[in-house]
């Protein structure tokens, strides 16, 4: 059987590490602290409610990217007034703080159901200053109390934050392996003759 030149290199440097008695540790790439935690940032989902309430739907442009777009025929579920009105509520709920908390269902179900309650009482006064029509008053409630929802499972038992730990644990135990075992088993030598 003929190898090509990378498995060649491959089954050599196997070998030299096992004369060695060195493990193998696959190169990892540092995974940054920072960037776990704007993975848990909810900023895209309260972005995600703001087109909705626009009526707007996702379009893949050409380069990939997602343009949100709202038929020329649709208007908006309410006027500008109205969607920043519910962002306000919702940011007070969907943040970084209650996705990384420790949530348990019964908490989960009545902060949904409580912003819900408030939701539809905004929405019963001021329909008509937030240029709503009332056949879209139930579908905004949905469409909000979802996405709270969603939002809040992150931290349910603590999801979100299990991750985040979890995932730079084991990245700096990833990154403090020693690569080389004998220039180790040498530094522990050196320092005790110091005692003898």
């Amino acid at each position: 059987m003929d190898y090509t030149p990378e498995q060649i290199e491959y089954i050599n440097m196997q070998n030299a590490q096992q004369q060695q008695q060195i493990p193998y540790f696959p190169p990892v790439s540092p995974i940054n602290e920072n960037t776990l935690v704007s993975q848990t940032n909810p900023k895209d989902i309260l972005e995600e409610l703001q087109h909705k309430l626009r009526s707007e739907i996702p379009e893949s442009g050409p380069d990939g990217k997602i343009n949100w777009k709202r038929p020329s025929e649709v208007r908006p579920m309410m006027n500008e007034r109205g969607i920043h009105s519910v962002l306000v509520d919702c940011y007070g709920i969907i943040n970084q703080n209650t996705i990384l908390s420790n949530l348990d269902e019964e908490d989960v179900r009545v902060m949904v159901l409580e912003h819900s309650k408030a939701l539809t009482l905004k929405l019963a006064v001021n329909w008509k200053e937030f240029e709503c029509e009332k056949s879209n008053l139930s579908t905004i409630v949905l469409i909000v109390a979802s996405m709270i929802y969603t939002s809040l499972r992150r931290g349910f038992n603590q999801g979100e934050r299990t991750f985040l730990k979890t995932a730079v644990r084991s990245t700096e135990q990833i990154m403090v392996r020693p690569t080389n075992m004998n220039s180790m088993q040498g530094e522990q030598k050196k320092w005790w003759q110091i005692w003898k």
